[in-house]
């Protein structure tokens, strides 16, 4: 985390909670092409110089091998602070989501919570079919 009245791009890096498997790894981030580290899930601030910056955020997989990519560009001002919020999908081959803090989705997740509700139903069934037999 940067300090003092340097320009920065501060970024909230979240996952959905029911991804447990994000939990075992960082995000990755390049700034300007350049891979910056990412210490741990959570907001951390990078220095940057002021002007344009294009502002990449992944996270490394099996397959494949960068899970929710997001991009976003952002002008810095002479020690300003731009803020953003990174939220991972839910499933590994849908785009990840970077840009306002509050306004990002995890991509997938109303798709999961049906599939898993849905699922839940076919077995209760199953289970009162089996024990009214």
């Amino acid at each position: 985390m940067s300090s003092g009245d340097e320009s920065r791009v501060v970024i909230r890096f979240g996952h959905p909670t029911g991804a447990f498997l994000y939990a075992s790894s960082s995000p990755r981030l390049e700034i300007d092409g350049v891979e910056v580290k990412v210490p741990a899930w959570g907001e951390h601030g990078f220095p940057v110089s002021p002007g344009v910056h294009s502002v990449r955020v992944w996270v490394p997989y099996v397959m494949p091998r960068k899970v929710g990519r997001a991009t976003a560009e952002v002008d810095v001002a002479v020690d300003g602070r731009i803020e953003l919020e990174y939220m991972a999908p839910t499933i590994s081959f849908a785009k990840g989501s970077l840009g306002v803090p509050g306004e990002q989705k995890s991509a997938g997740f109303r798709p999961v919570m049906v599939f898993n509700v849905v699922t839940a139903v076919v077995v209760v069934i199953g289970l009162i079919v089996l024990l009214t037999s």
